[in-house]
């Protein structure tokens, strides 16, 4: 054993050897080049890390730097970017802390200091500065290069540059980078509040994304993180370099005719710039250059007959790129392009015809109803980026035909990245700045020139990005404050009515900004201006059943049963002689873990669960939960977009956003989320697709008659027959009525009034409108008291589509991927007329063999996708594996 560990330890430090070598060789080829070239060169510093828990909250830096140049196994190796969960994780020393109730096991780590080090070859160097750029540090760090303290960074949101050059070993030789952080939960347990404070939370003083502190994202008792989340580069760039480019297009009215206004910002000694511009296609429209540039460089490029950019449910995302290149001598010292869409966007905050409030954007001369949700965290353990699990999420966005993100203000900010594949994809971004609930200690000198530079850094960062549809100022702050005290905030004002507003006129006076989410009216989340949240779980919101905007809509459900049985046992999962019978007014009807790994009150914010059959197991309980909560998102989503309150005359839409709370999860948790932390869209998903369809069909009931509307959001008008039969369950038809209409894009109208069919049985029978290749049905009573008949369900599979067919009416057609978690259809959970066939697209099996079809009154039907047969194979019951993962 003594023999196989002297092995193992001479392998390991040979691996380290190997490592510092190839290191070393890239910086030396590397910044050989640019010595010749003068040209600009990074290299970022992911390999040769090591991580070490601190003992003391005052290490002998000295003494660590040199432990630190030679690492013993008190130190733990890994690439960055890595935080301490995700090194301690992979290394065995915590359990994962997203599985039943671990992450408490692992809360210590915020509670500790810990040292970063990472040993790196100087390179060769010209008459310029040399760099080092920390992209996200969390958040507390003094960083030490070769023993000497170069900074001390307290902001997670800011990115740092120090210049080192003179701090430097000479080329090719060792360097040893040190970074402490410092405990963020004792810095929090210190701050000191003055009266006024009193009634903020201590991490407010901290620049730290504010969703850490609690369990309200999954973990508990929080989710404190530390360490290296983003880059850390080595930037040499020369005697000079271009710092910034900004690109503001500017459109004419007829939108035929576009300026686009250049200013670029350099550093050092300044040179020669040239430029090019090139449409979306790439070929060349202008090139350019100046005789004579100083530090900030301005100029105009005229466009003609633009290619505009749009969200992705009205046209293309034509996407210019201006290529800019510094030159001096002949040589080339720095290059930068930048991607660009030429688009109008334009606030309405008042209707021009009647004076009321509105909340809506015109986009290129068209007014567009928002579609879309608010981002959680991608990851609750790391705020370490992950762009699969992100383009995945986008995809499913995509799916969902939504054509806008609210990036969360209790969060963080996704990397440049995130945001040109927005602009790619033409999903709108409506950007918080990342202060979250209530309001922050602004008015003390060091805060607020803390959130200065962090809010203009982030300013500058994102303003080429045609995806940014417009700025605000946090997560409700205002509407915080009137929760807890009913009046009006006197605290934090500077911030959002002086800092931030000042800082986007500034920096980019083309967008709104907007202060908070919600803000406007009579209280902060009040429907009728601005935007607003979704409350009506807890108090009833005069005038909100069609707010202006609905920037935050949901209820509460829970994962699939595949899903669940990845974070919790089965004992947990459902124990043994458990009843969800309510005996007690107020008490949650699900096990203790699901609470645990709930939000505090969460049962308080389901559905309308009394609509359903009582749940005699965790599949039902799920089922039911996640049927209330997809019912009620297409309730209130349906309504919105037909723009006036139930029963009120139509033409004039006052609604012209929805966005729901929220797209995912950051940890395994029962909440709001449209798609679970596996990445599988949870029942709701599919009632909020069908609901943002671009043509909606949509019944509105009031007491003395039922109403059907169509909602065109598409960018085109439609016509057609448009058509409502009264139906029984069994198929058989009790009248129709019909007539020809004609939509133009972005109207919605009440089309046909069923006054005429009759009166309508409650529990046997149904509505069914057709129009334009779509259908939509009307239940007139909740699930429990339907006579449903016993459907046959039929379905075969071909080229990775699914056809189903039903001989009377089927309520809640299910598709199952057997077995797995994260599969993906193009439509669930819906109901069949009789004598209906549908074909239903695979879009990710996630690795299933078999897909299983079931109704809630119906047999299942198991289909063989393996091997693509035609061949029906039916089961008297398919059982989900029940063996725990």
């Amino acid at each position: 054993m003594e023999l196989i560990m002297r092995i193992n330890r001479r392998e390991a430090g040979r691996s380290h050897i190997r490592a510092v070598c190839l290191m070393t060789v890239t910086i030396l080829i590397m910044f050989t080049t640019f010595l010749y070239a003068q040209e600009r060169a990074t290299l970022t510093l992911s390999e040769n890390w090591y991580i070490k828990q601190l003992e003391t909250d005052k290490p002998d830096i000295a003494a660590l730097t040199r432990r630190a140049a030679s690492p013993d196994n008190t130190w733990l190796p890994a690439r960055m970017p890595a935080q301490v969960h995700d090194v301690l994780l992979k290394h065995g020393k915590i359990s994962d802390p997203h599985v039943g109730r671990n992450a408490a096991d692992s809360a210590w780590v915020g509670e500790k200091d810990w040292a970063y080090a990472c040993k790196f070859s100087s390179p060769a160097m010209g008459s310029g500065p040399v760099f080092l750029r920390f992209e996200g540090l969390d958040t507390l760090a003094t960083v030490y290069l070769n023993g000497r303290k170069i900074g001390f960074f307290n902001n997670m949101y800011r990115e740092y540059a120090v210049d080192v050059r003179d701090r430097l070993t000479p080329a090719g030789r060792d360097n040893v980078l040190l970074i402490v952080f410092s405990s963020p939960l004792r810095f929090v347990n210190q701050v000191q509040r003055s009266q006024e404070y009193k009634g903020l939370s201590k991490h407010k003083w901290l620049r730290k994304s504010h969703g850490d502190f609690s369990s309200y994202l999954g973990a508990r008792p929080h989710a404190v993180k530390v360490g290296v989340f983003r880059d850390v580069v080595l930037d040499v760039p020369g005697r000079s370099w271009i710092e910034e480019v900004w690109v503001r297009p500017k459109l004419t009215k007829d939108f035929k005719h576009a300026a686009v206004h250049v200013s670029i910002e350099l550093g050092g000694a300044g040179g020669q710039l040239n430029w090019v511009l090139k449409d979306p296609s790439g070929k060349e429209l202008r090139r350019g250059k100046t005789r004579k540039s100083g530090k900030k460089n301005n100029f105009q490029v005229a466009v003609e007959n633009p290619k505009l950019w749009w969200p992705r449910t009205h046209g293309a995302q034509n996407l210019y790129q201006l290529e800019v290149t510094l030159k001096k001598e002949k040589g080339r010292l720095d290059s930068r392009s930048v991607r660009f869409g030429i688009r109008d966007v334009r606030p309405v905050l008042e209707d021009p015809k009647t004076g009321e409030k509105r909340f809506r954007f015109d986009i290129n001369g068209r007014p567009i109803f928002m579609r879309g949700a608010c981002w959680a965290p991608l990851e609750g353990m790391t705020h370490c980026w992950d762009s699969e699990r992100a383009t995945r999420l986008l995809d499913l966005l995509e799916h969902g035909r939504m054509n806008v993100l609210r990036i969360w203000g209790e969060g963080h900010i996704p990397p440049r990245r995130f945001y040109d594949e927005c602009d790619e994809r033409g999903i709108f971004i409506w950007q918080d700045f990342m202060f979250g609930y209530n309001m922050h200690p602004s008015g003390e000198p060091e805060f607020d020139e803390n959130c200065r530079a962090e809010i203009e850094g982030m300013i500058r960062m994102l303003r080429n990005n045609p995806c940014i549809l417009l700025w605000a100022g946090g997560n409700e702050n205002h509407m915080g404050w009137d929760f807890s005290r009913g009046t009006s905030p006197t605290i934090g004002l500077e911030l959002f009515h002086e800092i931030m507003p000042k800082a986007c006129a500034n920096l980019d006076p083309d967008r709104l900004f907007h202060p908070s989410s919600p803000y406007g009216g009579k209280v902060p989340n009040w429907p009728l201006e601005g935007d607003w949240h979704d409350y009506t779980t807890l108090k009833f919101a005069p005038q909100a059943s069609v707010p202006l905007y609905a920037s935050e809509v949901g209820r509460a459900s829970a994962p699939s049963l595949s899903s669940m049985k990845l974070f919790l046992s089965e004992e947990d999962l459902w124990p043994k002689g458990y009843s969800p019978a309510i005996h007690t007014p107020g008490r949650a009807a699900w096990p203790p873990i699901w609470q645990y790994r709930s939000v505090g009150g969460s049962w308080d914010k389901v559905g309308r669960i009394g609509e359903y059959c009582d749940p005699s197991n965790a599949e039902d309980l799920i089922r039911i939960l996640g049927m209330a909560h997809g019912e009620y998102l297409r309730d209130r989503v349906e309504r919105q977009r037909r723009g006036v309150p139930d029963g009120k005359p139509d033409g004039n839409r006052r609604c012209w956003g929805n966005m729901i709370w929220r797209l995912n999860d950051s940890w395994p948790i029962i909440y709001w989320s449209a798609i679970d932390y596996y990445l599988e869209p949870k029942i709701p998903f599919y009632f909020l697709r069908r609901a943002y369809a671009s043509i909606l069909i949509s019944f509105e009931q009031t007491r003395d008659e039922i109403a059907v509307w169509v909602v065109n959001d598409s960018p085109e008008p439609v016509s057609g027959k448009f058509q409502v039969e009264r139906l029984r369950f069994d198929g058989k038809s009790r009248g129709q009525i019909e007539t020809q209409i004609e939509i133009e894009p972005g109207r919605a109208k009440r089309c046909l009034i069923t006054t005429e069919l009759g009166p309508i049985y409650l529990r046997n029978e149904f509505l069914h409108a057709t129009f334009a290749e779509r259908d939509a049905t009307y239940l007139l009573i909740g699930e429990r008291y339907l006579h449903l008949p016993e459907a046959k369900l039929t379905a075969s599979v071909f080229g990775g589509k699914i056809e189903i067919t039903t001989d009377v009416f089927a309520r809640t057609v299910t598709l199952e991927a057997d077995g797995v978690t994260g599969a993906v259809f193009e439509d669930n959970f819906f109901d069949m007329v009789p004598g209906q066939k549908r074909t239903i697209e695979i879009i990710n099996l996630a690795g299933a063999r078999t897909v299983t079809i079931s109704a809630l009154n119906a047999i299942p039907v198991q289909l063989d996708i393996e091997s693509s047969r035609k061949t029906l194979v039916k089961s008297e019951g398919v059982k989900h594996d029940e063996t725990a993962k």
